[in-house]
């Protein structure tokens, strides 16, 4: 089966698209890989896994199958095709379903699919026309965007073909009598997200007309041409015909000649001899004439063919400024895209600069603040050493303040114990000095009694033992009841009273030692308490005394000290920023120095292509120069032809055949031998000027290439634009001839590689000493530190002295 060129076009773009997706199990070379349906339906499933969501067990039913069978390779085979015509059935039934349900489009108004001719033979057509309604799905799905951007990514050829086969699609709906809003915003949507981005609306409309006129005319001198070419070749032969035929009868006169010579000589005329010579020179004559219709008619034809030929000329230097111009028009739109991304990108880069800008006037203003908080911290880190010397005093201090705190505590708890020993003593010295007072009534009572016993009566004594201790009573009694005799109880009697006496006596010492013991312990409390008490005035003299220095040594520390932790803090985590930030413009200039490399090393290396281009230029030029010269001796050769012609078709018109001179034999074949010459000469030279003009073709190509870096380039380094309008740029100048144009584009590449060397020298040494500026600094603090001018110096050395005087 043949294809036209479209076809094969279209057939390349959709193989190239289906292979952007992921999801399918294998890539595809040609479209007859699709016929099983299972790559279709793969990609209709990464478009709307919902949707399509039947196919994927069909999918893996299909996939197994293959990978359990045996491939066989005959399309004809009874059950494979019985298989993908199931196949292709359901993903039709799907996709129409899919147009009239999800996007409200009529899929009758679509035309229809041959399914059979896909399962059996793969038609090409059938295959072709479901992969363009596939493609339709894509661009109008909820997620059209994807499959935008995979259109895009193709290459220029496929995405002219894509489009032409969506808008063959989108024709048959907006063909319709109702046009679904539906359709009409997606159809907007893709128009404006694919369709700006096709060849065909990339060319002006009233190019495409002109083109196409002049091709039709083109195609119209082709066919007179052909046509005429043929007249003039039936001609020719006749033409050559007649040559030879006058040829034979001159020969023949000739004879005739030499005969009635020979019978002059000999006196024997002949009248039938003259009679034949009249006859022939009649025939002659009929012959002349028509060699002069032909020759009429053969210059006719050649200033037809000159004037067809001239026209073709014309034709084909239109055509060739056509493609030149939709070359251009392609090269300008190219030019325009990358200008555009180059104009962000230069934007980009003025941003990045001016606040690269701004990030420097901040970076010096924080310098500034970075030395005067240097300043600063040197002035506290000294204030911090003073404070050090006192902060070890202070550690002992505290230490003694708690020594001196647990000595207290424990003070105060043996206080509080002697404390409740004192009052236990005091409650029982106050019942023992009552306990003694009764004690000592008890004796004077006793000594009275017995100072009375010793004078008088038994009624006394009975009275004294009854107003005794009631042990002694007791006692009494019980001997009064063991004994009952008045003799013996008066003895006892004395002898209990002097007991008593002696052990009331012991019992009166031992409370008056008991009583000295717990003054003695009283006053030892009491001296225990005001040593206590002393050693407290003194720990609170210590403490009031380290509260003082600690008040003396903080109000030697400026309060602004203490209150600058958080712009200390907010300073170095602006300066972590700017270091961040550092580094993110180290690595941009890095990638600029890197994109810069590249772009001289690309120049370097089209320099190198352009200087082949160069030498293969000047030998095709020496070659056309050749056979321009060849060509000039061959028009010469024509022309001295054409002027003894013209002088034969002079004396033949004067109607005396024997005044005109005759063309020898000799003259005939040479000119019939230049002719033949001439007509191969100009085949050749006609094949070499194509060939010519192809490689000259190619040539402007690379020349235009060449251009449009050198374009590049130059608005790259020259981002500003300021040039002279007196002064003709070396860029805006138009050559006039092939060396002006060779001299001018060594001239520019030769420039714009100096230009760019210097920018990257310069670029490379400004980042070379700025970020070694940058380590100096960030590795030697204090050469920050130190002031450059000489108000800063002054101050430095005034700061210095009184440090010295505080010290």
């Amino acid at each position: 089966m043949t294809f036209s060129r479209m076809e094969a076009t279209l057939e390349d773009a959709f193989v190239e698209w289906i292979n952007t997706f992921d999801g399918k199990s294998s890539p595809i070379d040609t479209l007859v890989q699709l016929a099983d349906g299972v790559v279709l339906s793969e990609v209709l499933i990464d478009i709307d896994a919902k949707w399509f969501k039947q196919l994927g067990n069909a999918a893996r039913e299909a996939n197994n199958k293959k990978r359990n069978s045996v491939i066989v390779s005959d399309l004809n085979d009874e059950n494979n095709w019985v298989m993908r015509l199931n196949n292709q059935k359901r993903i039709h039934k799907l996709i129409t379903r899919y147009f009239d349900e999800v996007l409200g489009q009529d899929p009758e108004l679509l035309p229809s699919i041959d399914l059979a001719a896909i399962a059996k033979h793969a038609n090409h057509l059938e295959l072709l026309r479901m992969c363009q309604f596939i493609v339709a799905i894509a661009v109008q799905c909820d997620n059209n965007r994807v499959y935008i951007d995979m259109i895009q990514s193709l290459s220029q050829k496929s995405q002219h073909a894509l489009m032409l086969s969506i808008e063959e699609v989108m024709n048959h709906f907006n063909g319709a009598d109702c046009i679904n809003p539906r359709d009409s915003q997606l159809s907007t949507t893709t128009s404006s997200a694919t369709t700006t981005r096709s060849f065909d609306s990339d060319m002006p409309y009233r190019y495409q007309l002109e083109f196409d006129r002049l091709l039709a005319e083109k195609k119209q001198y082709e066919a007179s041409y052909q046509q005429l070419a043929i007249e003039y070749d039936s001609l020719r032969d006749q033409f050559d015909e007649l040559l030879q035929e006058k040829k034979d009868i001159e020969a023949h006169l000739r004879d005739m000649d030499d005969q009635i010579l020979h019978t002059s000589n000999s006196n024997k005329t002949d009248f039938v001899m003259r009679s034949e010579i009249d006859r022939l020179k009649q025939d002659l004559e009929r012959c002349e004439e028509q060699r002069l219709e032909t020759e009429t008619l053969l210059d006719s034809q050649y200033a037809s063919i000159n004037e067809l030929k001239r026209k073709i000329t014309e034709l084909t230097a239109k055509a060739d400024e056509v493609d030149q111009l939709r070359s251009e028009l392609e090269e300008y739109q190219s030019a325009v895209e990358h200008m555009s991304t180059l104009q962000a990108t230069l934007e980009k880069y003025e941003r990045e600069a001016q606040d690269k800008s701004d990030l420097e006037e901040q970076v010096k203003a924080l310098e500034i603040q970075n030395t005067d908080l240097l300043k600063r911290c040197h002035e506290l880190e000294d204030e911090y050493r003073k404070v050090l010397r006192f902060k070890t005093v202070m550690g002992s201090f505290e230490e003694q303040v708690q020594q001196l705190a647990a000595n207290n505590r424990e003070l105060s708890d043996e206080k509080a114990r002697f404390e409740e020993e004192l009052r236990k003593m005091s409650e029982t010295c106050a019942y023992l000095e009552q306990d003694r007072d009764r004690n000592v009534e008890q004796v004077q009572l006793l000594e009275e009694q017995i100072k009375e016993m010793e004078l008088g009566g038994g009624t006394i004594m009975e009275k004294a033992i009854n107003n005794s201790d009631p042990s002694i009573h007791l006692e009494d009694e019980d001997m009064d009841d063991a004994n009952n005799m008045e003799e013996n109880m008066k003895k006892a009697n004395v002898t209990e009273l002097r007991l008593d006496i002696q052990r009331l006596k012991r019992r009166i010492k031992e409370m008056e030692k008991d009583q000295s013991t717990s003054s003695e312990h009283v006053s030892s409390g009491e001296q225990n308490k005001e040593q206590l008490e002393k050693d407290l005035a003194i720990v609170a003299e210590e403490r009031d005394k380290l509260r003082k220095e600690l008040a003396q040594i903080r109000n030697g520390i400026p309060d602004s000290l203490l209150n600058q932790t958080q712009t200390i803090m907010a300073f170095r985590s602006r300066i972590l920023d700017l270091d961040k930030e550092c580094k993110f413009l180290k690595e941009s200039t890095i990638k600029l120095e890197t994109a810069v490399s590249q772009g001289t090393r690309s120049v370097t290396k089209d320099a190198a292509t352009l200087r082949e281009y160069e030498k293969e230029q000047a030998k095709i030029q020496d070659r056309l120069n050749r056979l321009e010269d060849i060509t000039k001796m061959q028009l010469h050769d024509i022309n001295r032809m054409l002027v003894e012609a013209n002088y034969l078709h002079g004396i033949n018109s004067d109607g005396s055949l024997k005044d005109r001179p005759a063309l020898s034999d000799d003259e005939l074949e040479t000119i019939k031998e230049q002719n033949a010459n001439l007509q191969i000469c100009v085949l050749h030279l006609q094949e070499e000027i194509n060939e010519n003009q192809g490689k000259i073709r190619k040539v402007r190509d690379m020349v235009k290439l060449y251009t449009q870096l050198l374009e590049e380039m130059t608005a790259r380094f020259n981002a500003n634009g300021a040039r002279r309008s007196g002064e003709p740029g070396l860029l805006n100048r138009t050559p006039r001839t092939k060396e002006e144009e060779y001299d001018l584009l060594k001239k520019q590449i030769h420039n714009v590689r100096v230009q760019s060397q210097k920018e990257q020298q310069l670029i490379v040494s400004g980042w070379y000493d700025l970020a070694l500026r940058n380590h100096r600094e960030m590795s030697n603090p204090s050469f920050r530190s130190t002031p450059s001018s000489w108000l800063g110096r002054q101050r430095k050395i005034l700061d210095s002295q009184l440090r010295k005087r505080l010290c």
